[in-house]
């Protein structure tokens, strides 16, 4: 069966952009996560372990966001995107979202989104690891 696990407005002040005054001021980025794996959600099991922890997403998401300066925002989204999907190898589709809420260019725009999905064909074989938290 098809499952779906979704990580929704992580928030990191961080300083990506093409513009100098994005890198040296920063602003709020705002990220998303749908990660699809197969599994069993009729299992009702009370002490049965998610099949990803939303934990390890958002200390993976951090530490993207919070490593290093990208001049675009497609680029610090598909970099989370392959490090979520070389961290658990049970997961076959990810989709992460990165949006930023200031623009410094001149004219009204509410945001900037960028988005990215990665499947498992995308990345080549799974790891040679077992799934997290199993």
């Amino acid at each position: 069966m098809r499952c779906k696990h979704i990580v929704r407005g992580m928030n990191f002040h961080a300083f990506h952009g093409v513009l100098e005054v994005e890198r040296e001021l920063g602003q709020v980025f705002s990220v998303d996560v749908t990660v699809e794996f197969d599994g069993d959600p009729s299992d009702t099991n009370p002490k049965a372990e998610s099949f990803v922890c939303d934990a390890d997403i958002f200390e993976i998401c951090r530490n993207v966001v919070m490593a290093t300066k990208y001049r675009s925002i497609i680029n610090l989204a598909a970099k989370i995107a392959r490090d979520v999907m070389t961290e658990y190898a049970n997961v076959t589709n990810a989709t992460v979202s990165a949006t930023k809420k200031q623009l410094f260019i001149q004219g009204s725009v509410d945001s900037s989104t960028a988005e990215v999905s990665y499947s498992r064909a995308d990345l080549g074989p799974a790891p040679k690891k077992k799934a997290r938290h199993e």
